[in-house]
């Protein structure tokens, strides 16, 4: 009887789930580039002043998901496939997991983890495991959990911050607040986003912020309590005019490193985080901007070229000793449709 009873409970929890509509999808990506960097400074791991090789990697973004729909409540969950060599090539990691109760026509809400709302695909840039310039021009929230408010085409999202969010951690991201403070978070990451459609291309405007506190605790570097306030404000747009497209985003804001969450590109999150004021009861802003520019023309049915450029620079300009870094990123690319679903 016991027996009975424990299948009728599986069936019943699992009836919603045989109910919904599933449908599954895959990508599977495979990088070949041949790749030469230059080091200033002779400053190569090896001490030399260039390399060069051939790479061919399975990319980390090749991925396996489903979308699923039933009645007012739709969901995602899409697996990140492992990367690296023969052997590196077995671990699954989640990249999306969410769903969205349809409250209304005009309202819904979302939980779990999925984009943010500070992220917008402008470029399509392959190299280096499709990196889309992110980071590096082109503002990247990557995907947290949390909880987003959906109105229309505006989104406000509370999301988990990076820092003090867990107890007993000494972790502040603050360049030299050494020793054990204590990091404590009482509100959650805050991004909101508004996409204006407008026929043929939209604009969106976007921002958000972080903030958490950092008590001195037994550090002998920071002799007060510490305020990290991290934002970002930008704009975005993208637009398709017959074969042609172009689309361009502008963004500022401050200590964007002290957000793990927001993609600091190929610089060191340290160059775009808070540093600790000389007398260690402050900290000093590091202000960063980043621009991108990326045009595309679909020259036929199977052929698509795209050229790019992105640009990013981080400012501690109130830090002694401290210089503005800059980055700047170009490419030029063509996509060919081999058939259906698979692209060169």
């Amino acid at each position: 009887m016991k027996k009975l009873i424990a299948v009728l409970v599986v069936l019943l929890f699992a009836a919603p789930a045989l109910a919904a509509d599933w449908a599954f999808y895959g990508s599977q990506r495979i990088g070949t580039w041949y790749t030469e960097r230059e080091y200033p400074g002779d400053s190569s791991a090896y001490g030399g002043s260039s390399d060069a090789a051939t790479q061919m990697y399975f990319q980390g973004n090749s991925r396996l998901g489903a979308k699923v729909k039933a009645d007012k409540v739709t969901g995602q969950i899409e697996l990140a496939l492992g990367a690296g060599g023969d052997v590196g090539d077995t671990s699954v990691a989640t990249r999306r997991a969410y769903g969205v109760w349809k409250i209304s026509d005009f309202t819904s809400l979302k939980i779990g983890k999925d984009y943010s709302p500070v992220t917008d695909f402008i470029s399509n840039q392959w190299y280096s495991s499709d990196n889309d310039l992110l980071g590096e021009g082109n503002f990247y929230g990557r995907r947290p959990g949390g909880i987003t408010l959906m109105l229309g085409n505006f989104e406000l999202a509370a999301l988990v911050p990076t820092y003090g969010a867990d107890l007993n951690t000494t972790a502040t991201g603050i360049n030299g607040a050494t020793g054990n403070t204590d990091p404590d978070s009482y509100i959650p990451r805050f991004e909101a986003s508004y996409n204006l459609k407008l026929g043929a291309g939209y604009i969106k405007p976007f921002g958000g912020f972080q903030y958490y506190t950092v008590k001195q605790g037994a550090s002998t570097t920071v002799t007060d309590d510490l305020d990290v306030l991290s934002w970002v404000a930008g704009l975005s747009t993208n637009w398709n005019i017959g074969a042609f497209s172009i689309g361009g985003q502008l963004s500022y804001g401050a200590n964007q490193g002290n957000v793990n969450g927001w993609s600091t590109g190929s610089q060191a999150r340290s160059v775009a985080s808070a540093y600790l004021d000389t007398g260690g009861d402050d900290i000093k802003d590091v202000n960063t901007l980043q621009a991108l520019l990326v045009a595309g023309l679909k020259f036929t049915d199977t052929l698509r070229f795209e050229i790019g450029a992105g640009y990013r620079a981080d400012d501690a300009d109130d830090v002694s000793g401290v210089n503005k870094d800059e980055l700047w990123a170009v490419y030029l690319q063509a996509m060919v449709t081999m058939a259906p679903g698979v692209y060169l």
